[in-house]
């Protein structure tokens, strides 16, 4: 997980006015039902590395596992419900279904893993896509029930798109998670977002401009930079917008007007800012 950061990514914005681990259980010897018409049990993401076969030794949470050779395996592109994020019952309780669910999951223990391009993060665990002894896309399943939510990464986006369709059926159903207001989808509007700087949010609202300035792009959720929310779009991640064709994309002030979601650290300098790495964190919604 992306460490937050407080100092701000939004100085450019200046000249211009409007633009943990818990202790692991056991795994269970339960399986899950593959459903054969469902996304959780299709093929799974295009270019990923050839199948690696490793062994569960434990379920640490919704989104961990522990694996022989005394590795730790982080489920690439999703966060489960953790403790950490809020300390109330509720949340440990979610937490506690999280691993459940995974535990279920992975039945006897027998796992597939698939790499995506980087396939360990900065504290040493592995990170790829993994599938259960039945073939079942575990990330998918996890989303499906309302387990985790999509917390992807520039590295890693085989999949994400497949995986966010599920996510928004799962919220809409209130299941799992969303049951939770920590896991709610803020409104761009809220002037209470500064209060969230250095947290994991998804954000929702209308566009109000967005435009190219050198070789960044900015898109603003209001008038005013001191309080208003804007999405920051460096070079590299416009780069990967331009070589991949997004339409919805690559004219940015063509987003005006319309109404989107993002999600991202919010950091904060002036009105609160949201630093875009890679086109799966903004969702066109209208």
């Amino acid at each position: 997980m992306k460490a937050p950061s407080y100092t701000s990514r939004r100085a450019l914005l200046n000249r211009f006015v409007c633009l943990g681990f818990c202790a692991p259980i056991p795994v269970l010897t339960l399986l899950r039902p593959a459903a054969a018409d469902t996304p959780a049990a299709g093929l799974p993401p295009a270019d990923l590395s050839e199948p690696e076969a490793r062994q569960v030794v434990a379920v640490v949470d919704g989104d961990t596992l522990r694996l022989d050779r005394g590795e730790v395996l982080r489920l690439a592109g999703i966060e489960a419900a953790k403790r950490s994020l809020a300390a109330d019952p509720a949340m440990a309780a979610l937490e506690a279904e999280g691993r459940d669910s995974l535990a279920q999951l992975v039945g006897a223990g027998t796992i597939t893993l698939r790499y995506d391009r980087m396939r360990r993060d900065r504290y040493g665990r592995l990170l790829a896509q993994a599938f259960n002894a039945a073939g079942l896309w575990l990330q998918a399943a996890q989303v499906e029930s309302g387990a985790v939510r999509i917390h992807g990464d520039g590295a890693n986006r085989c999949g994400l798109r497949d995986l966010l369709a599920l996510e928004a059926t799962a919220r809409n159903r209130g299941l799992g998670i969303w049951r939770n207001r920590a896991f709610a989808v803020r409104d761009a509007g809220d002037p209470g977002l500064k209060r969230l700087a250095g947290s994991f949010q998804i954000v929702a609202g209308r566009v109000v401009a967005a435009a190219l300035v050198k070789d960044s792009g900015y898109i603003n959720f209001g008038a005013d930079r001191r309080t208003d929310l804007t999405l920051v779009l460096k070079r590299p991640v416009l780069q990967v917008m331009k070589a991949e064709a997004d339409p919805t994309m690559i004219d940015l002030p063509s987003l005006g007007g319309r109404r989107i979601r993002c999600r991202g650290w919010l950091d904060l300098h002036d009105g609160p800012s949201i630093e875009i790495s890679h086109p799966e964190q903004i969702e066109i919604l209208e």
